[in-house]
Formats: C-alpha cells, sequence, structure tokens
C-alpha cells in the first residue's frame, strides 16, 4: 500500500526472499550499509525492519560478524505480535490510527484491583478501536493505575501507551502474562470493527509489570481472527 512505512516494506520484502529461498539458512545477510543502499534508506530504517525479523525469529545477529538467516517464517507473510510488543513498535506509528471510545479516571471494581495488585486507588479505564492502514484491527480494554502511569492524556492514547510509558516516563518494561481464547463477536465488536455477530474473534487477557515488579496494566483485547498472530519463545531451563 501506498501509505505503508519503508521499514516496513523491506521488512516484508527480506521476509518473502528468506521464504522463496532467495536468503539461505546460516547465509549471512549483506551489511547495513548496502541495504540502505538497496533500498534508498537510512541504516537506521533497515535496522527497524531487520529488528521485526529478529523479533520473529527469522534472523539473528551475531556481535561482530553480521546478520544470518535463522530459518523460514511459520506465518507466511502475517505481521506477528510478540507477549510485549506493542502496535506501533511493531508496524510503525504512520500504519495505525485509533478511535477512543471512552476515557476515563474511576476506582476499580474488586476483579481489576486483583488485577492491577492495587487497593483503594484511581486508575485509568481506556477503551479503544485500534485500525492497520484504515482498516478495523481490534478493540483494546485497558486499565492503568495513575500512581504508576502519571498525567496520561487523550493525545498520547492516539499513537502509543507504551512509547509514552518507555520515552517519556522512563520506565522499563519487564514481563507479561498473557492468556488467549476464542470467542464470538459482542455488540461492540460489531459496531466498532464492522464484523457479524457470529464472527469468531481471538481475544488476549493480558497483565504487564515492569522491571521492578509493579504492575502497570491489566488488558482485554479483541481481535479479527483472520489477522491474528501471536508468538512467543519458550526457554527450557
Amino acid at each position: 500500500m501506498e501509505n505503508e512505512s519503508k521499514h516496513m516494506k523491506i521488512y516484508k520484502d527480506v521476509k518473502n526472499k528468506i521464504n522463496k529461498g532467495a536468503y539461505k539458512k546460516n547465509e549471512k545477510l549483506p551489511d547495513g550499509n548496502s541495504l540502505a543502499q538497496n533500498y534508498f534508506c537510512s541504516r537506521m530504517t533497515v535496522k527497524k525492519a531487520l529488528d521485526l525479523l529478529a523479533q520473529e525469529g527469522m534472523i539473528t545477529k551475531r556481535r561482530g560478524a553480521g546478520t544470518f538467516v535463522k530459518g523460514k517464517s511459520l506465518n507466511g507473510e502475517e505481521i506477528v505480535l510478540g507477549p510485549t510488543a506493542g502496535l506501533v513498535k511493531t508496524i510503525g506509528d504512520e500504519n495505525i490510527s485509533s478511535k477512543i471510545i471512552s476515557f476515563t479516571i474511576e476506582k476499580p471494581d474488586e476483579n481489576i484491583m486483583r488485577k492491577l495488585g492495587i487497593e483503594d486507588e484511581y486508575i485509568y479505564i481506556i477503551i479503544r478501536a485500534r485500525f492497520i492502514n484504515d482498516k478495523p484491527y481490534s478493540i483494546e480494554h485497558t486499565y492503568m493505575p495513575l500512581s504508576i502511569i502519571k498525567a496520561l492524556e487523550p493525545k498520547h492514547l492516539e499513537s502509543s501507551i507504551y512509547n509514552y510509558i518507555r520515552d517519556d516516563l522512563n520506565l522499563k518494561m519487564g514481563s507479561a502474562h498473557v492468556w488467549i481464547k476464542g470467542s464470538r463477536a459482542n455488540k461492540d465488536d460489531c459496531e466498532l470493527l464492522g464484523v457479524d455477530d457470529d464472527e469468531f474473534m481471538m481475544e488476549i487477557e493480558k497483565i504487564s509489570t515492569l522491571e521492578d515488579n509493579r504492575t502497570f496494566e491489566y488488558s482485554i483485547t479483541r481481535h479479527i481472527h483472520e489477522d491474528f498472530v501471536f508468538e512467543t519463545i519458550f526457554v527450557q531451563n
């Protein structure tokens, strides 16, 4: 698409070349300068594209040696989100738009307090519909404590809340506990995403913590199933 970011075009092109065998397993990719010249862009743009491929496990970067192909994608041409990857960081701000359905400050119910590990304090309650290249993608219900996520404003919701947390609040994210299940479309799914009332949806429930183990987010995100690909890595101890 014309409005697709440069790094996403590079990401898809290199991914396609790996999947089709133009770049073979264990082969070293051209260096950053060469790729930047080939794609008429900056090295930083190339780095953003390669970082996505590294997140998917298709390439590996070896210090002092370069970047090497690990293998083909298990998900074809799909864009893969990991458990701690924000949508903007993965796909690019220029490809995403958000519709703020609700943004309030309230006292949470007992269930939300338990999820966030808090007691008698206020939280943000955020509901957003998300679109990729103007196509409906997901609905997010997000709950964050004011004591941790300070001075959040509607302008931050229109882009990336995670970027605000990292760049403006200088907080370091730690881990995320994720549950995934399927369900049928509800009224909000139909109205905001334009799906049929019997459409199958994918739902991600997530509790996210900072490096210091404070819980900063509880969220439920509902995705149209055709566009849903989730990836994580299990490490054997």
